[in-house]
């Protein structure tokens, strides 16, 4: 007798695609015809018990979130929380640290909680997130990240960069360091790099790149290094706030650094212009992304269709 697995094995389709088709949600016409002609050959059953207990709704959401007092992820649950209170949902927040086995740990640990649904603010997708996914059977929205064969909610970073690099130039700026991180976080690490290193090269510019953290006490010992061997760059940049920040505080209180140097940051967090001086920063829609998020996985809860990739913009331009 087949199960679930061995029809999605035979059509070559992962297990939570063929509990959509099963519970009439929404897959492609070709791969419904597929599927229609698979289950019809092997007389596959669905198991009603099971699907009778998927069915029973909790009213629950899981959201994973990868670090605290971040205002990315503080904005992004408020739009969340948001539509969460508008159709009843009760919200519950798993914190990861950026570990990629606890973030594996809370999709598995909110599919036993029956969660009707999961948020995933992650930095990288890896086989075994796709794994987990689709073993669950439990409607997944990533905010942040893009992968192909999952629902995704995503900024703009090319464009975030590129409006950088691209008003950098625009000013004159020469001697540029940026500050980025690893490539495992596909959009800080690879798309706001690559927009930033596109705009500058309208101007012909090229700027020196390190690769620092997300944390903000780790990034201040990686830019102490970094400005203490070369001092003289004109306009520093940093992959995220935090970074730049860190990046403020060491050019502001060790005195061999030039204190005019031009700082930007993506993410438009509030503190950015509370320090002086203030700090340039692009300014992304988090609250609304996540309200977007908590919008779409709702659709998927009742088995509607939803876009596989919805990407956000970024402001028009950086806060000067």
């Amino acid at each position: 007798m087949k199960n679930i697995s061995d029809i999605a094995k035979i059509a070559g389709v992962s297990k939570s695609t063929v509990s959509r088709y099963l519970n009439n949600g929404s897959v492609s016409l070709k791969t419904k015809q597929k599927l229609d002609k698979i289950i019809q050959e092997n007389d596959y059953q669905p198991n009603q018990f099971a699907q009778s207990l998927r069915a029973h709704r909790t009213n629950m959401i899981g959201a994973i979130i990868p670090r605290m007092n971040s205002y990315a992820v503080d904005e992004t649950i408020k739009g969340v929380k948001t539509v969460c209170d508008d159709l009843n949902y009760r919200l519950l927040l798993n914190y990861t640290n950026i570990d990629t086995e606890l973030e594996i740990d809370a999709l598995e640990t909110f599919y036993r909680s029956k969660v009707d649904g999961i948020i995933l603010m992650a930095t990288e997708i890896t086989d075994r997130h796709i794994e987990v996914i689709n073993k669950i059977d439990v409607p997944v929205i990533i905010v942040g990240q893009e992968h192909k064969d999952l629902h995704c909610i995503i900024h703009n970073d090319f464009h975030a960069g590129y409006m950088v690099g691209e008003g950098l130039g625009l000013k004159g700026f020469k001697n540029i360091q940026f500050f980025g991180v690893t490539e495992t976080d596909v959009a800080v690490g690879i798309h706001r790099k690559k927009g930033l290193i596109s705009g500058l090269a309208k101007y012909n510019v090229k700027p020196h790149i390190s690769q620092t953290s997300f944390n903000y006490n780790e990034a201040m010992i990686d830019v102490s290094k970094e400005l203490q061997t070369q001092p003289n760059y004109d306009a520093v940049v940093g992959a995220t706030d935090s970074i730049a920040l860190a990046v403020h505080k060491v050019t502001s209180e060790d005195t061999t650094q030039n204190g005019d140097k031009f700082i930007v940051g993506f993410g438009g967090d509030p503190v950015t212009e509370i320090v002086s001086p203030s700090i340039h920063t692009v300014n992304y829609h988090f609250e609304y992304a996540g309200e977007v998020a908590m919008s779409k996985l709702n659709q998927l809860i009742q088995h509607q269709p939803i876009e596989q990739r919805i990407s956000i913009d970024v402001g028009l331009s950086f806060k000067n």
